[in-house]
């Protein structure tokens, strides 16, 4: 069994041990072309998603793959699923393998979108000294808007570390959040027009594509910060940068762009990478980026590939 790992983060170890059970592991780049990654994968079995590439329709319908494995979560943006389930192919990910560390980065953020360390950093470096006020997170409100393990998490830090009341957003309500931190469960506008923080944690699908909308802006208040670990797609992307320009929010931070990797500000068509610091942050998509998260989700791809080429149940099935 032959598969492609683009990004590839096993060790030679682990790649000798699967060896040892008749896998092969074919590491790739993590910027395939569509065609490169659909030469690529002429003769593999299997395909570990662990880059910016995509298991896109044209690349499922173009191999002979028996199983798709994402290296993470968020799934849903980087394969075909029902193109992939109309081929009987296999589709495998990660959950929750790195739920903490993301969880930790967005506490970074939201302290980043607070406290404009970023600006401070640079302007101060620039040779300025500007002694820009913050405010205090103290008492004050973070919105969640998914309330699933890392919203969860996430509502944690803030109401255990810094005492912030604790309002979310959910399909589901969550009995046992709001008993041990007091949260509330609100309608997304009763979240945004009374949240301090916006921190988004929803899984990206059709119904939340878009959720961040202009009518959405509306009620945000003017000193709130946006934050979003998520996809970059929940939040309409020239509402935005509206919401910015015009001063109905104060500022948004992402892990996460409209296009991955990022364009340069020059061709960026959105917008927004041409905000200052302390309007727009950036990181690279980049907060399950640990040691220990890479560790646990490499081992459940393998068990994942292992799983399927013994015949038995897939235990991290999509």
């Amino acid at each position: 069994m032959k598969v492609l790992f683009t990004n590839c983060s096993f060790s030679e170890e682990e790649i000798k041990n699967l060896k040892d059970q008749n896998i092969e592991i074919i590491p790739g780049k993590s910027d395939f072309t569509e065609d490169e990654l659909i030469n690529a994968l002429k003769d593999c079995d299997g395909y570990v998603v662990g880059g910016a590439d995509r298991a896109t329709k044209r690349v499922i319908e173009s191999t002979n793959l028996k199983i798709i494995v994402f290296y993470g979560s968020g799934y849903q943006d980087y394969i075909d699923v029902p193109t992939a389930q109309e081929k009987s192919i296999h589709v495998a990910y990660t959950p929750k393998a790195n739920a903490y560390t993301v969880a930790e980065h967005s506490v970074a953020l939201i302290l980043e979108g607070v406290k404009n360390i970023t600006w401070l950093n640079n302007t101060t470096k620039e040779g300025n000294w500007f002694r820009r006020r913050s405010w205090t997170l103290k008492d004050k409100t973070l919105g969640i808007i998914g309330m699933g393990t890392i919203g969860t998490h996430v509502a944690t830090i803030m109401k255990n570390a810094f005492n912030m009341n604790i309002l979310y957003v959910s399909r589901t309500p969550k009995p046992e959040v709001e008993e041990s931190l007091g949260a509330k469960k609100v309608s997304l506008e009763e979240l945004v027009t009374n949240s301090d923080i916006v921190s988004i944690h929803a899984s990206f699908n059709d119904e939340t594509e878009n959720m961040i909308d202009e009518k959405i802006f509306t009620l945000f208040k003017k000193n709130a910060v946006l934050v979003n670990v998520s996809r970059a797609k929940i939040v309409n992307g020239p509402a935005l940068k509206d919401a910015l320009e015009n001063e109905k929010l104060a500022k948004a931070v992402f892990d996460t762009y409209y296009v991955e990797p990022a364009p340069k500000k020059e061709d960026d068509t959105i917008g927004l990478l041409s905000f200052p610091d302390d309007k727009f942050v950036i990181t690279p998509h980049s907060a399950y980026n640990t040691k220990e998260a890479f560790d646990k989700m490499n081992d459940m791809v393998i068990e994942n590939l292992i799983a399927y080429s013994k015949g038995e149940t897939i235990p991290y099935s999509v």
